[in-house]
Formats: C-alpha cells, structure tokens, sequence
C-alpha cells in the first residue's frame, strides 16, 4: 500500500494512522521523498519544513500508539502556502520586497493545525503578495499546469503551487487563501476542490496581506470531507455534519448575469451537464438574472476594487522605492490605485454594503447559486511574458467570476465537474456568508451526485 499513499485523501490517512497501518513518520518521510523527486526545480514548494515537519510526524506517532490522538488528522501531512508565518523559516509571499523576511511566530491558522497534529510539509508557491489569478512567478519560477503536456500553462493563482501540490500527491491537502478566487482558480484549473470561506471565518493573524477586508483563508483538497475537516481545524470550530448529505428539495439559481456573457460556450455546456446531475439528483434548477454581479463590477470600476486600494495601501510605497522589487504587471496593478481618490474608496466601502443586501434580497427562495469557476482555460505561459497587456487581460478573465462572490462577501466552493477544451471545468456553488456549514453539507451532496453521474 505504500505506494499508494498519495492517492488517499486527507482523511482515508487520517484513519489509516488511527488504525496503526500508517506510521506518520514513514508517511512524512513518504511525502518528503515524493517532492524531492517531483519538483527538483522547487517551482511547487519553494521551501521544505523538512525538520519540522519529521520532529511533529514523531509526536504523531508517539500519540497514535497512546491513543491520544488529537483529531482525525493527527500527523497527516499537509503543505501551507508561502503567506502564512512559520516561525523560523523564510516567508517572503512570493516577492522580492520580502526577500529574507523571516517571522518570529506561527500564523494563527498554522498554529492551529499544529495543536490539532497536522504536519507542515513546506511553504508553497505564489505570484507576487497574491495579487493575481494566474499563478505564474518569474522570480520563484512556476508549476505549469498538468494538464496540457506540450506548451507551459498556468496552474491558476494565486494558490499556485497549493493546488499542484495536492494534484501531484506532494501533500495530502493544501492551505491558500482567497481573495478574489485565489483557491478556486487553481483549484478548478488543477481538477481538485477548494473552499472559499466566509471572511472572518479563519482568523488572518500571521498571514501577508493583500486587501484585509477581502483577504480568507481556505483549504485545497481531494473532497469535500478533506475541505470541511481542515475548516473546522483551522476556525476551530466543529465540522459541518455531512452525514446523509442530500439535494432533495434544494433550490440552486444558475446565474445568468456575467456568466453568460463570459463563459466559453463549452465550458457553459459541462456546467450545464453538471447541474444536470444536480437536478437528477433531486435539486430543482432554476436560470436567472443576480443584478447585484452586474452593479458591483460597475461600482468596482468606478471606484477601484479592494484588492488595489487595500493593496496599494500596503504595498505602494515599497513598489514606488523599490520597482524592481516585483514582477512589473503586478507593480503596475497596485500603483493603478493612484488613479482613485478617497472619495472612490468610501463609496466603494458604502456600495459594497448595499449591494451585498441586495443579492440577499435577489437570491432569497434559493440555497446555492451556481455557476462555472473560470470562464475560459488557462493561458501559455510565455504569451503572457511576451505582452503585459495581455497578461492584464488574462488576469480579469481568471477573476472574472469568482471576485463576484468576494465582493458580496459570500462563502463558495469549487467542485471537479468534468472536462472541456482539454482542461477541468470547476463548478462553483456559493452561499451567504456565514453559511459554511450549509455551503459545505449541500456541496458533499452535489460532490456525490457529479460522481454518480
């Protein structure tokens, strides 16, 4: 069977470890020799925890043979994307501005996965400070897309290397966070789950930021299970009850405002195929309009969107001094703040409010609403070197859809849903935020039905 670790899911090793078939220091040892032989270029994990993360697979060890495991994931090992603080070891969230920054403490998140006997693999790669859907790094080099054998693609972003490595079985799960669709788009492009979480669900304390008022913390995984098990952990709060998961009299909308002007007519035609399961499955289908995706891409695009005003905030001055600090297409997105006033951002902030009440209001009578992840497949890495407005373009098109639910403060997540033009197609379900636990127990019934399928 030890061949065959990397195939189980978080949990299913979790169990095995609980059972003594696995010893979690044979198992981190297993992952170790797993990524030193899969990524030798390091474009995936851009620094091993290898000390760590054999003193913590020990500790799990001595636990699992006294019976004191911690929690079902005791000394499962997982990979954390390179924002979040680890005390002791570089964490410079994929820029050159924050080349050798290295923090004293834990982030708050890590630090409870370590209480709950999660091994930390290593810290994985990003785009600058986050601040992109691609995924691709000139400076720390990028994982291309596993699907596509002939030309480098990107893996989307800005979870990059989060999402490759659960794909190529480096980690049993991966954290990232999510912005404007930072674990959803490699999750979708990459074939795996993610989860979005409800902002203030998991606290930011010891991670990087790029907009705080947007910034959440979320897991990429092989199932929902997986995804809802690291959520409670990490929010330390209990997991949603996914026992007897069902769609049976569940009323999911198909959004058709910007979706439908987006989405690439076959990907379009996967997600209906998807839905359609749903529906079989017992869900009752229903397209139409949500006013409030159109209003609040228009109100972003007077006034500017969180992530370049909070941004610059954070960043712009560093950027002005140091230019070459940062990927330049990055640079530019954040000094493209100076281009708001004060006045763009507190209508911004008082928008954003309304809006959000108002998708309440369009969306009432509905538990989900449902749409593709990405609108398109993943560009070619080298076109996007070749031409920065390009690249900007590329950009928008890989947030396009997600951004909608982050900026309405919404909860979704993205669910494998078969394949279109050669690459994955992700299923996005979104939920109010707060609703999680009903996001995460509707999305295990819809995960079912996709496979039954």
């Amino acid at each position: 069977m030890t061949n065959e670790w990397h195939q189980l899911t978080a949990l299913e090793l979790g169990e095995e470890i609980q059972q003594g078939r696995i010893d979690p220091v044979d198992l981190t040892h297993y992952y170790l020799a797993r990524i030193k032989e899969k990524d030798p270029d390091h474009v995936i994990y851009v620094r091993l925890t290898e000390s760590r993360a054999l003193a913590e697979a020990k500790d799990a060890a001595l636990r699992a043979k006294a019976k004191t495991r911690r929690s079902l994931l005791d000394g499962v090992p997982i990979s954390w994307k390179d924002l979040f603080d680890t005390a002791g070891v570089k964490t410079e969230a994929g820029v050159r501005l924050l080349e050798g920054r290295i923090p004293d403490h834990d982030a708050l998140c890590l630090q409870r996965a370590t209480m709950a006997g999660l091994v930390c693999l290593g810290k994985t790669n990003m785009p600058d400070l986050a601040f992109s859907g691609l995924g691709n790094n000139p400076w720390t080099g990028t994982g291309p897309n596993p699907f596509d054998t002939e030309h480098d693609r990107v893996p989307g972003g800005s979870s990059a290397g989060a999402a490759l490595s659960v794909y190529h079985g480096l980690a049993a799960a991966g954290i990232g966070s999510d912005t404007a669709g930072s674990v959803r788009i490699p999750a979708a492009w990459c074939g795996i789950t993610g989860h979005k979480t409800t902002h203030g669900l998991i606290p930011l304390d010891g991670s990087v930021p790029l907009s705080p008022s947007q910034d959440t913390v979320g897991p990429l995984t092989r199932n929902i299970a997986d995804a809802n098990a690291l959520t409670a952990i990490m929010a330390n709060i209990s997991p949603a009850d996914l026992k007897g998961a069902s769609l049976k009299g569940v009323r999911i909308l198909r959004a058709t405002t910007i979706f439908d002007d987006l989405v690439d007519p076959e990907i379009a035609h996967m997600i209906d195929e998807a839905l359609a399961k749903l529906q079989a499955a017992g869900a009752t289908i229903i397209e139409g309009p949500v006013l409030a995706f159109k209003d609040v891409l228009d109100c972003c695009n007077e006034n500017g969107y969180p992530g370049m005003l909070e941004g610059h905030a954070l960043w712009g001055e560093a950027i002005s001094k140091n230019p070459t600090g940062i990927f330049p297409a990055i640079g530019n997105r954040f000094l493209a703040a100076e281009n708001f006033s004060a006045d763009n951002a507190l209508k911004l902030e008082f928008t954003l409010r309304r809006l959000r009440r108002d998708y309440l209001t369009q969306t009432a009578g509905f538990d989900l609403v449902a749409g593709a992840t990405l609108p398109a497949i993943p560009p070619r890495l080298d076109e996007l070197y070749a031409d920065e407005s390009y690249y900007l373009e590329q950009t928008l098109m890989s947030i396009s859809l997600t951004r909608l639910g982050s900026l309405l403060g919404l909860c979704a997540t993205t669910l494998p849903a078969g394949m279109a033009k050669g690459f994955p197609a992700g299923l996005m379900l979104m939920a109010p935020g707060g609703a999680d636990a009903k996001l995460l127990r509707l999305s295990k019934a819809a995960e079912m039905a996709l496979a039954s399928g």
